[in-house]
């Protein structure tokens, strides 16, 4: 059975390096195990939670200790696609005041924008953003957090949710392009294309939907009248108070930019001078307050190629080839050597790595 990670300390939580989670998500796990009543009951206690808590669903709980407990559920009731069975039942009503508001947004990228928008203060230490290109946009979902793993039903259960949320806004018969998902899927593939309707591929560096732009930029057929903008932008200021603020970054500029460079690896190229302009900061002006600090920005760079590296390569069926594209190096034998240096082994010998 899967347990929260002892990686995860109480020194963690102290310093606020926790990611957390409302426990309205919660409500789709006992939903999806209605048919097993009140034997949930001591798996909740043993992760910390309880079905009362249920009556206060903007609460807050640790998000690993949630994570761990969907893994452990799916295990424990034999529910391999818990996950993805509580995608399909978890939609518009089940995000509450948030509701109104999808629904009043225009078109579908300006549902998503919203949820963009709310995701730190739905879901913390976790990215939700996207990435437009000509035909299509991809929608990224992670949580930030690598010693959280595994993490299978988590992200089958954000994916198939956000899925399911665009299929209530637009129609029940759409389907992404494809999906992406960071674990391997080996022996998923049937079960999960079956539900998106479209490619599914594994061992990807994020959670992933791929929607065609003309997709989101159709108008919702519950959509307001351009004169009611004004109540959009009441629901909005509304939510925004009752959820609270979001999760604002230490002060630190150390931290700042990694934030920066988790958000951005794997994504687009990554400098001193972007990530500094990210800051409205001049490229000299970052470094001198990253040296003031200690560190400079190619070991923060290094640092997270790093640490992203070992968690891409610890995935069965990962091939060098595409960790070194992950991870912005130019070619395998780049990659190889940075990570030799790192390790004192090539990646090749890394646990689970496949040759290209």
């Amino acid at each position: 059975m899967s347990e929260p990670s002892s990686d995860l300390s109480s020194r963690d939580a102290a310093k606020g390096n926790l990611g957390t989670i409302r426990l309205l998500f919660l409500g789709a796990l006992i939903d999806a195990l209605a048919d097993v009543g009140k034997r949930i009951d001591p798996l909740l206690r043993e992760y910390g939670m309880f079905r009362s808590q249920m009556d206060t669903p903007y609460e807050f709980v640790p998000l690993h200790r949630y994570v761990a407990l969907v893994e452990a559920a799916a295990e424990k009731f034999d529910r391999p696609y818990l996950g993805l069975e509580m995608g399909a039942s978890f939609g518009l009503a089940e995000m509450g005041p948030l509701y109104a508001l999808l629904r009043a947004s225009g078109n579908l990228r300006g549902a998503l924008n919203y949820l963009v928008l709310f995701q730190s203060r739905l879901q913390t230490r976790t990215l939700f953003d996207s990435k437009i290109e000509q035909q299509t946009t991809t929608y990224f979902y992670r949580i930030e957090d690598e010693r959280i793993w595994p993490r299978t039903q988590d992200s089958e259960f954000a994916m198939s949710g956000y899925a399911t949320l665009i299929r209530q806004l637009i129609s029940a018969r759409w389907a992404p392009v494809s999906v992406h998902f960071e674990h391997s899927i080996s022996g998923r593939e049937e079960r999960l294309a079956q539900y998106f309707r479209a490619p599914v591929l594994g061992n990807q560096l994020n959670n992933a939907l791929v929607i065609r732009n003309e997709d989101l930029d159709r108008s919702l057929a519950s959509t307001l009248p351009s004169e009611d903008l004004k109540l959009r932008r009441i629901l909005e200021w509304h939510l925004l108070d009752l959820m609270g603020p979001g999760a604002t970054p230490s002060e630190s500029f150390v931290s700042l930019t990694r934030d920066i460079i988790g958000r951005w690896l794997g994504r687009t190229h990554i400098d001193c001078a972007s990530v500094a302009a990210e800051l409205k900061l001049s490229d000299r002006s970052l470094r001198r307050r990253l040296t003031d600090e200690g560190t400079s920005f190619r070991e923060l760079l290094q640092e997270a190629r790093k640490e992203r590296a070992k968690t891409i390569l610890s995935k069965p069926g990962m091939s060098l080839a595409v960790a070194a594209e992950q991870l912005g190096y130019s070619d395998t034998a780049a990659f190889s050597r940075a990570f030799k240096e790192w390790t004192g082994v090539s990646p090749g010998r890394f646990p689970h790595t496949a040759e290209d």
